[in-house]
């Protein structure tokens, strides 16, 4: 579906998400009673989770777009959102949402975050001293959540993303999107690594810039039309490697490359973890009970990361085989 021009989805995109949410918001105490009868059916309270969770986004969703027209307003209908002030404004508002949904989620699931083994990583991303690059696995409902909480939220860094050009359908993505440092892109068509170095390009030292090099959540189907891409296009070397990878997609180097291109002088921070759950019956399944969620992170200092092309896919397969090893030990050790 192609996305609607700007006009449209500030015109009638965005007024029909903020009545949904509004909606969900005033007829809550309908779908809870809803929700509760349902509840015994279901199990462990399930539905009233999944309802209180949904509240709360919708709840949060709904202010924070009408904080973003608020600031849209104060810089001069947005004449001066690229101010520092401006920025700063529109960073606590993502640091708000991305909290609070975070913590309902957390708390209404029942989930336990951990961060083991990862104290240099932690403390460059808390310092602020250099700009990172972050390159993390995909592989779950939600952990996109889970790493942008990590940096804004327990690091007080302003990260940076690569989104997709259909998010745009989202009015507060669109607009947080655009007035922040951030990068659309159509996979069907867009240069993404040009996109990339051009969002890294004036990081600040408070800044980071978060990829996912393998691209979408792990599946085994994926990770095997990535073997057979690396094949077809004569990577025979780096396609034996994938083969030796079963809990991770091989990561595409480009977009990685691009920003650590961009900005030599960043750190790179590598992010693994285990125990999110990796779809919507899973998630189903396992709310009611406890849940672990592990994250693991190691720290490269800009002056370890090779600077050939051909030795920085090396390094990245590497690394990204680490990881490999560190799910699989913590898969076979739950």
């Amino acid at each position: 579906m192609r996305v609607p021009p700007w006009p449209v989805r500030r015109l009638v995109v965005a007024p029909l998400v903020l009545l949904a949410g509004i909606a969900v918001v005033l007829l809550s105490p309908l779908l809870g009673l809803v929700a509760a009868l349902a509840s015994p059916l279901a199990g462990g309270w399930r539905p009233l989770r999944v309802l209180a969770i949904v509240v709360d986004f919708a709840a949060r969703h709904v202010a924070c777009t009408l904080a973003c027209l608020g600031l849209w307003v104060a810089c001069g209908f947005g004449r001066h959102a690229g101010s520092a002030r401006m920025q700063r404004a529109h960073y606590a508002v993502l640091r708000w949402f991305v909290g609070g949904v975070y913590r309902s989620m957390a708390r209404l699931a029942n989930v336990d975050v951990q961060v083991a083994e990862s104290q240099a990583a932690e403390e460059a991303l808390s310092s602020g001293r250099q700009p990172v690059v972050v390159l993390s696995r995909h592989a779950g409902e939600g952990d996109s959540l889970l790493i942008l909480h990590q940096l804004l939220c327990r690091h007080g860094r302003r990260p940076r993303l690569v989104l997709h050009e259909a998010l745009r359908m989202d009015p507060l993505i669109d607009v947080l999107g655009r007035r922040l440092p951030n990068r659309f892109v159509d996979p069907r068509g867009g240069d993404t690594e040009v996109e990339i170095a051009a969002m890294t390009r004036d990081i600040g030292d408070d800044g980071a810039v978060l990829i996912f090099p393998e691209g979408a959540n792990f599946t085994p189907a994926r990770r095997q039309r990535g073997i057979e891409r690396l094949e077809r296009g004569g990577h025979a070397e780096q396609a034996a490697r994938a083969r030796e990878m079963t809990h991770v997609s091989a990561p595409r180097p480009g977009g990685a490359l691009a920003a650590l291109e961009a900005a030599r002088h960043a750190d790179v921070v590598f992010v693994a973890h285990v125990g999110v759950p990796t779809g919507v019956r899973e998630t189903w399944r396992l709310l009611p009970a406890p849940q672990t969620v592990e994250l693991r992170m190691w720290f490269v200092s800009a002056g370890d990361v090779p600077l050939d092309r051909d030795e920085q896919i090396a390094w990245l397969f590497e690394r990204w085989r680490a990881i490999d090893r560190w799910v699989g030990e913590r898969l076979g050790a739950g």
